[in-house]
């Protein structure tokens, strides 16, 4: 089983993301959910976007990295959207992690390579957080470092957050189907 690191979105560490790392230590992962927004969760994306920007995206990130000092060298960086973007930057200074899985949110690589960090994408098929030139980028990047990019989990149509149900977007069965291919992924 894997050690899992599993950042929040802009939203805060809310009952969704809890929820998720519940259902991933129900299938033995150990998993740990830093709380870089101490405390502060919210309903509305515009006002998680409003407290990331008072803070600082630096600062979240600093605040976010101390997560990682007691996990082990392999362990897996996951994230939900803002975390996502996290998770994939810790990972692409970590060439032992076990694998990156970014939950609604890509980047493309800032210098256009990978270290072989494996990588998992979930997100809608349209995402107003994620280009497609973005998600070639990556894929691009990590297939030629050799290691595997997934980008299995694609929910039909429009949206950002199918894993927090909470959400106007959140889709049971796609959670769902998530946490099976995370698992799945991480074996």
């Amino acid at each position: 089983m894997a050690h899992i690191v599993l950042f929040h979105s802009a939203l805060g560490l809310r009952t969704a993301v809890l929820d998720f790392a519940d259902a991933l230590r129900g299938l033995g992962h150990v998993v740990v959910t830093p709380d870089y927004y101490d405390g502060h969760v919210f309903v509305s994306t515009d006002d998680g976007l409003a407290h990331r920007d008072a803070v600082g995206v630096r600062a979240l990130m600093d605040r976010a990295r101390t997560a990682l000092d007691d996990a082990p060298a392999d362990a897996v960086l996951a994230g939900f959207s803002l975390g996502a973007f996290f998770a994939q930057a810790f990972a692409a200074k970590r060439p032992d992690a076990r694998a990156a899985v970014l939950l609604h949110n890509v980047e493309a690589p800032r210098d256009g390579t990978w270290n072989g960090v494996p990588v998992q994408v979930h997100r809608h098929a349209v995402d107003p957080f994620i280009s497609e030139p973005d998600v070639t980028a990556l894929r691009d990047a990590v297939t030629a470092s050799g290691a595997p990019f997934d980008d299995v989990v694609v929910v039909p149509g429009e949206g950002h957050l199918f894993t927090d149900l909470a959400t106007p977007d959140g889709d049971a069965a796609a959670c769902d189907a998530s946490i099976a291919a995370f698992d799945a992924f991480i074996r």
